[in-house]
């Protein structure tokens, strides 16, 4: 099994989840763009679940991970890598294979970030998907 598995998993949920079918503008509406790498997004408090009790370590740590991976493959997006990183996990740990599309496009500035808020705070993977279909924000 690859490392961190699970911080894959949430980073890639908690890039995405951010999605709000309601609002259509690009990149406000959210979701899976890569907008978790940034400083301001990985301190939002829903994100705090990623990290270790020293701080932000576990999610930048995750992060880290993945980077030789993008810096060797430099056309491939992060929100794509996180994407990949998810279902690599899931396979990794006896899941299925998970399919990818690729083509999601990055935000390239954490302006770009969507505002905090959109994830629950200190929950479990199951609670926060709960929570999420109850909003209907997909």
């Amino acid at each position: 099994m690859r490392p961190f598995p699970l911080k894959q998993l949430r980073l890639a949920w908690h890039d995405a989840g951010t999605y709000n079918k309601n609002i259509e503008e690009w990149p406000l509406r959210g979701g899976a763009n890569g907008s978790l790498r940034f400083e301001i997004e990985i301190k939002y408090a829903a994100n705090a679940t990623l990290s270790s009790q020293s701080g932000f370590s576990g999610l930048v740590n995750a992060l880290k991970l993945l980077q030789p991976i993008k810096d060797k493959y430099s056309g491939v997006t992060y929100a794509d890598l996180f994407q990949l990183a998810s279902a690599t996990a899931v396979e990794d740990a006896g899941g299925p294979k998970i399919p990818i599309k690729y083509g999601r496009v990055d935000v390239s500035e954490p302006e770009q970030c969507p505002e905090e808020g959109r994830l629950p705070g200190k929950l479990t993977v199951k609670e926060e998907i709960s929570n999420s279909k109850k909003k209907q924000v997909w």
